[in-house]
């Protein structure tokens, strides 16, 4: 019997204290090396040394119920995609813990050698998309083509359907069904969103705000013991492999395995990116797609669903601490001089002594409070010049999306016109060369003129232009057998331009090497059109590349106020930041003959930053931004103009306070225009909000450099 009671009273409250949490993790597929991080926390004990015991639930229908399992109890982690936003605007209260692929892996597959060679080969063919694939929608309506104009089919992810030819194209992931692909020896080619700037993330993991509001320190400790497990799977990939495919599942070989891992890293980035990382404002870009798809409103509210396991300290408790010394200060002081006011007659002297007494407490008192205020106003100062450094930050964030975008455009286009060239240099150039040679004397000719009308004028006919000429080439040609309507000869016709050359088509077809003629021409061609799509789209590049540079890199003499800042240059700098922002926006500018002022260069970039970036809020991204900069006595006046809604007069005085904002909580802290302010009288120079018929007007005022 005693010993019975021992047990109750001592082994079993131990038992309970070391007792691990049991929490659920859901996965979004089958067992993969997806998930490898997860199982690496399980299996090298992370997660018990926090205290978890994990359960790990395989998926067999994907994503589908995920999200209500993880918000009906606490306890409950998930798997999760882009799509966690639309559930979070759906009134589902999720929380992102943490993003474990930098870029998604979501591709569009296409038979190598198939008659699909780009993406506007699509429309009217059949095409499997995977539930989800936001992104790869968003980048089929970014290249003009409408889920409507496909032949859409069921997605039964099986390889098969696109390998034996039932359908056209197969979305999927360049990190698993490439491997299937591979190892059966067929070719394809994988188009990525990215090429036309939409880079979404890809896995992350989630939880909901209840788990996070009770338990705290359980999601801490999840969140750091399955990064913990990502970064040890992603540097021991061959044991993770072997560990999935021995304790987890057979159905995918360790060659599959070992595959997907190397296809992980460049799109993890575990070397170049912190894991679990994730950017607000590439969170932004996936919402202003989502926006384009009709899918979300425009700017939704990310407080809450982003979880911040380094939350900013909270300084409430110093300012109340503050007013209660104070006000305790005030209250001791009164009570003290009616007392000593109430014994004054009694006893004169002693209350003067006790009086001096109290006086000199007190003064110590003040001291170490006053010393205490200097040291709070030294922690602000320093805190503002965060807050600059952070500002900038948060515009290259902002700009991330479209900096994107327009770098993915042109390198997309060099990367597609180099191996169009490529191809042509190792499979179609001998065969070109040996076609020309064999060429008797006419035929010779005829290879000439059709070859100088296709390099000196370049055919670009698509869509309801090439429809309407092929028509129209039909009803004059209709004697000759070789112009059918969809007949090789034709199509070549309109490629080369020879379209243009009405009489000499019927002498071109009359040789019997006619269909060699156009065939040669229409390669050659290929290759030249390439050459200059490389030399656009390098230059296009070169000069984002250029503006960006110029906005982050300052040299030392643009550092003090009394430099001498061409406007024009800078300002047009900035604007090269803003191109992708600027898609609906019309630009008027009109610059003075004398542009040059004192300051300095990079609180001047800030102070443009600001006001660019308020005048685009203010007319959503659509209407007219005028800039104007002109000479005034002394004075360099610029004035940037915007066909906003305005200033309302009942806060036209408080624009210029600190903290305040008219934008929607979380998207402004109120601190943008009091920072301009301060930076341009510290270069001896004013900003005010001008009088405007629309819109409103900032004009900066700055000192003149003179000649």
């Amino acid at each position: 019997m005693n010993y019975v009671l021992f047990i109750l009273f001592f082994i079993l409250p131990f038992q309970t204290l070391f007792a691990l949490d049991k929490v659920t993790l859901h996965l979004k597929w089958f067992h993969q090396f997806q998930f490898a991080g997860y199982y690496a926390a399980y299996e090298k004990g992370f997660y018990k040394d926090v205290g978890l015991e994990v359960e790990l639930l395989e998926s067999t229908v994907g994503i589908r119920g995920i999200h209500e399992k993880v918000v009906q109890t606490t306890g409950q982690y998930g798997v999760g995609s882009n799509e966690l936003l639309l559930h979070r605007h759906m009134g589902k209260p999720v929380v992102v813990l943490g993003v474990i692929f930098q870029h998604s892996p979501s591709v569009l597959f296409f038979k190598k050698s198939s008659n699909v060679q780009s993406i506007h080969d699509l429309v009217g063919k059949r095409v499997m998309l995977t539930p989800w694939m936001e992104e790869i929608v968003a980048y089929l309506k970014k290249e003009g083509i409408n889920p409507s104009d496909l032949q859409l089919l069921e997605h039964r992810f099986n390889p098969r359907d696109l390998i034996e030819g039932r359908v056209d194209a197969y979305s999927g992931y360049a990190t698993t069904q490439a491997f299937d692909f591979k190892k059966a020896g067929f070719q394809v080619i994988a188009y990525s969103p990215r090429l036309a700037g939409i880079d979404f993330y890809g896995d992350n993991f989630f939880t909901s705000e209840e788990e996070v509001k009770k338990f705290p320190n359980r999601v801490k400790a999840f969140r750091e013991a399955t990064l913990r497990g990502w970064q040890y799977a992603m540097s021991h990939q061959e044991e993770i492999a072997e560990l999935i495919y021995n304790k987890y599942s057979k159905k995918n070989p360790k060659e599959r395995l070992l595959f997907e891992a190397q296809q992980m890293t460049p799109l993890i980035q575990p070397v170049l990116v912190e894991m679990g990382y994730m950017n607000p404002g590439r969170w932004k870009h996936i919402n202003d797609i989502y926006n384009e798809l009709g899918m979300l409103p425009r700017n939704i509210s990310l407080k809450g669903f982003l979880y911040d396991p380094n939350p900013p300290t909270n300084y409430d408790w110093l300012y109340y601490t503050f007013f209660v010394v104070l006000v305790g200060v005030g209250v001791i002081w009164l009570i003290q001089w009616r007392r000593l006011n109430k014994q004054y007659s009694e006893n004169l002297k002693n209350q003067v002594k006790q009086r001096t007494e109290e006086l000199r407490q007190s003064n110590e008192s003040l001291q170490k409070l006053n010393q205490s205020l200097v040291n709070t106003l030294k922690e602000l100062t320093e805190a503002q010049d965060r807050l600059l450094a952070s500002e900038k930050l948060a515009v290259l964030g902002q700009l991330a999306a479209g900096m994107a975008h327009e770098l993915n455009t042109p390198l997309g286009a060099i990367v597609s016109s180099n191996l169009s060239l490529y191809d042509f240099l190792k499979n179609k150039l001998q065969t070109v060369i040996s076609t020309i040679i064999n060429f008797n004397e006419d035929d010779t000719k005829r290879y000439q003129i059709v070859l100088t009308e296709s390099l000196e004028n370049q055919a670009y006919l698509e869509g309801k232009s090439e429809r309407s000429l092929r028509k129209e080439l039909h009803s004059k040609f209709s004697h000759l057998e070789k112009m059918e309507l969809y007949g090789d000869h034709m199509q070549l016709v309109i490629e080369t331009g020879l379209f243009r050359k009405l009489d000499q088509i019927e002498d071109i077809l009359e040789s019997e090497r006619s269909l060699d003629i156009l065939r040669s021409v229409a390669s050659i061609n290929s290759a030249y059109r390439c050459n200059q799509i490389i030399s656009v789209a390098s230059e296009k590049a070169t000069h984002v590349i250029r503006a960006l540079k110029n906005y982050l890199v300052s040299e030392k003499e643009t550092a003090s106020n009394e430099s001498v800042i061409d406007l024009d240059s800078e300002i047009e700098t900035i604007l090269s930041l803003y191109h992708y922002n600027l898609s609906k926006i019309t630009v008027v500018k009109s610059y003075g003959s004398e542009v040059k002022c004192k300051g300095n260069r990079d609180k001047l970039n800030q102070v443009w930053i600001n006001l660019v970036n308020n005048a685009l809020h203010a007319m959503s991204f659509n209407g007219t931004l005028e800039i104007k900069i002109n000479s005034d006595q002394n004075w360099i006046k610029v004035s940037i103009i915007d066909s906003g809604v305005g200033v309302p007069e009942n806060i036209k005085d408080k624009i210029f306070d600190p903290f305040f904002t008219t934008k929607p909580n979380g998207e402004g802290m109120g601190l943008g225009l009091d920072i301009c302010k301060k930076m341009i009288i510290q270069m001896g120079g004013k900003i005010e909000l001008e009088p405007s018929k629309n819109g409103a007007c900032f004009s900066v005022w700055l000192p003149k450099v003179n000649p």
